[in-house]
């Protein structure tokens, strides 16, 4: 069994349209820009595709985020370590546990309520900046693209859409 992982972005006509891993990969770590997506920020479609490449492959995670490049063609890497701050901000309120016994109770509780608003608002600022919220055809049409038989449903299972 094959794990792998494919992406798809949105080009300026608003179809989906596939970007190899192998190039975004090179995008991402500075060795290759891509001159098209310069200064852009592009919607794209990450999924992770479980099983055989020929046959039952699934998709067993699908993202839909922003992507942002810098004015070379690579991808911004300030916009990178932003999303990855906010996204560990965001979790920062599940870190907090009930106080224990020889704890000040009212300062922990304080601790935790300072967590939850940090974390309500790094939550927040991630999905303005970097979420994208397809519409239900612009995910139907990622569907069919990475994983027909899921769109189609099988006799097993009936048509879904991931939300």
């Amino acid at each position: 069994m094959s794990v792998w992982r494919r992406y798809l972005v949105k080009d300026v006509t608003g179809r989906l349209v596939d970007l190899p891993s192998s190039l975004l990969d090179r995008a991402d770590d500075g060795t290759a820009p891509l001159p098209h997506f310069a200064g852009r920020c592009v919607e794209m479609v990450a999924a992770v595709i479980v099983g055989d490449r020929k046959t039952h492959a699934r998709v067993t995670e699908l993202a839909f985020t922003k992507l942002y490049f810098d004015k070379m063609g690579y991808v911004d890497a300030a916009k990178r370590e932003r999303m990855i701050r906010l996204m560990l901000e965001s979790c920062a309120d599940r870190r907090c546990r009930p106080p224990r016994k020889d704890v000040d109770r009212d300062a922990r509780q304080d601790d935790c309520a300072h967590l939850s608003r940090r974390a309500v608002a790094a939550r927040d600022q991630l999905i303005r900046e970097f979420g994208w919220e397809p519409k239900p055809a612009e995910r139907d049409a990622a569907l069919s693209r990475l994983d027909p038989a899921r769109l189609r449903g099988t006799p097993s299972q009936p048509a879904r859409t991931l939300h």
